[in-house]
């Protein structure tokens, strides 16, 4: 019953990047004939950069890219109500909870300066989570949601030598369809990495490849509804057979019971007709993840750019970009 986000997420960096790299710098002839019929807006200040040697980015990019994403979450603080407002509900355990999402976004870029990129994104998709109770019955639940996401960010480049480094802030707000209010994330991203030229100078390709490091943020708490059919399917009254026998049920306070009393009677007989209000805190497991990727740049228009994300929180993106002089 949540993270429908992120997704959420991606961020932009900018093809060409680089451009200090001697193999990339513009030739004395190149610049001049650059610089011939250079009438752009933007970047600003981006007809010194090109009197110095460096081969700029079409400043206005359009992008469309999917994400997907696969990481471990931590709940804590549950609260639930059927058919009413939560109550706490302290006696109930999670062993860990897993989300799953898949995004297709669009986004719009622009370079402000040679140095600085704004970008504002918006995403749909879906997602699964899968969670793990522990107690006081074990069982396993898996609830399916549909999600969107707009947010804005900014990007800096650092060019030296043969390389970059790029750092990338953005924020976005989280829809989903078990939520009643979008959540807050923020995406913090840094990437250490090389340009290169590929092929021919004429063909003007060019690639990128780098390593880095992402960190993710969101709103602690959630509050939302799930029907209570999607979270136990059929046959699932079972795993509570006896249950007022049991050392966890008479350990618990009148109110708990009384919940608990509550929640078996709907599953025994009004599974369809009963919605789970919930709230709770949740963060992720592993805030932090590395990363690997690369973007391959032809000519002045095109480009496309891959990234995957490894350790414990594992993650792929794909986009395709085209840019125009502004």
């Amino acid at each position: 019953m949540l993270f429908r986000v992120i997704g959420i997420l991606a961020l932009v960096i900018p093809l060409r990047v680089g451009a200090q790299n001697p193999d990339l710098a513009l030739t004395a002839a190149e610049r001049d004939s650059v610089l011939k019929n250079y009438h752009q807006i933007f970047p600003i200040w981006g007809r010194q950069a090109i009197e110095r040697g460096f081969d700029l980015p079409t400043p206005l990019g359009f992008n469309v890219g999917w994400f997907g994403a696969n990481q471990n979450i931590i709940i804590s603080d549950l609260a639930i109500g059927f058919n009413s407002p939560p109550e706490p509900a302290g006696f109930i355990s999670f062993e860990k909870a897993e989300s799953r999402i898949a995004n297709w976004n669009v986004r719009t870029d622009l370079w402000v300066f040679p140095f600085l990129n704004v970008y504002l994104m918006a995403g749909s998709g879906t997602g699964q989570t899968k969670v793990f109770v522990s107690e006081p019955v074990p069982f396993t639940t898996e609830v399916d949601f549909k999600g969107s996401n707009v947010g804005l960010g900014v990007t800096g480049v650092y060019g030296f030598g043969g390389g970059f480094v790029v750092a990338d802030l953005n924020h976005q707000w989280a829809f989903s369809s078990l939520l009643e209010a979008a959540v807050p994330v923020n995406v913090f991203s840094a990437r250490l990495g090389r340009a290169f030229r590929i092929g021919q100078r004429s063909k003007r390709m060019k690639g990128t490849a780098w390593v880095g490091t992402m960190f993710q943020n969101m709103k602690n708490g959630t509050v939302g509804s799930v029907n209570l059919a999607s979270v136990f399917p059929p046959g699932s009254e079972g795993l509570f057979n006896g249950y007022q026998n049991s050392a966890w049920y008479q350990d618990l306070n009148a109110r708990e019971k009384a919940l608990v009393d509550n929640f078996v009677a709907r599953l025994q007989g009004a599974v369809d007709t009963t919605v789970v209000n919930y709230s709770l805190n949740k963060k992720m497991a592993d805030p932090w993840n590395m990363l690997v990727g690369g973007t391959v740049d032809i000519g002045q228009h095109w480009g496309v750019r891959a990234e995957f994300g490894f350790l414990k929180r594992r993650s792929a993106f794909l986009m395709a970009n085209y840019r125009i002089a502004l």
